[in-house]
């Protein structure tokens, strides 16, 4: 009974979500997870309602708690997903929120495999959250290393604002299109013109 409230009110949340009434959501997920503590989708709603809601201290412990629960299950895609959720949720911070170092310790002492980290990254990459994949790239020699990202798409990265004027040189750009080349990324995404491409990213 209680799991089928806890499913109940996520729906609702999710459809809340749908919405664009994040708070709304959060609420919903937050009663959800009243009703039954270890029912993973709310934890997984919640956190992108409080990323909405621009909550990332709150936001990363919900996916850090999920991910816990996640731990033995065969799932990658949904593991995938909340360890996404962790980076995700940080990414436009300036300084990290004290509940990100616990949720970052537990995801790389994990040994999660390379299947999972590549849905990880690709999703990063398919979402431009580029400042999500330099934290990544800062920690390269702890993933796995048959890691391979055949699936993302460089072109986002040359034509993103998101980079832009909030402290990261070009430098580091260029360190994470030859990493993410060197794991499997193919430079012809970039797009036809790749020398615009890094023209125009050095005019910006």
């Amino acid at each position: 009974c209680s799991r089928d409230i806890a499913v109940l009110l996520c729906n609702k949340s999710t459809a809340l979500y749908c919405l664009g009434k994040w708070k709304d959501s959060m609420v919903l997920a937050r009663q959800s997870l009243q009703w039954d503590p270890e029912y993973v989708k709310a934890y997984y709603r919640a956190g992108y309602s409080l990323i909405m809601l621009s909550m990332s201290y709150e936001a990363v412990a919900m996916f850090h708690r999920g991910l816990v629960l996640l731990n033995s299950s065969a799932d990658r895609t949904q593991i995938a997903e909340f360890i996404a959720g962790i980076f995700i949720s940080v990414n436009d911070d300036r300084i990290l929120p004290p509940t990100f170092h616990p949720a970052y310790d537990y995801i790389f002492s994990a040994s999660f495999d390379a299947l999972i980290w590549q849905a990880v990254i690709e999703r990063l990459a398919q979402k431009g959250k580029w400042r999500s994949c330099l934290l990544l790239l800062s920690e390269k020699q702890e993933l796995p290393h048959d890691l391979r990202v055949n699936q993302v798409s460089l072109k986002n990265l040359f034509e993103t604002s998101e980079l832009y004027g909030r402290g990261e040189k070009l430098q580091e750009v260029a360190e994470l299109v030859k990493w993410l080349i060197s794991i499997g990324a193919k430079a012809e995404s970039i797009g036809v013109y790749p020398l615009h491409a890094v023209i125009r990213l050095c005019i910006k």
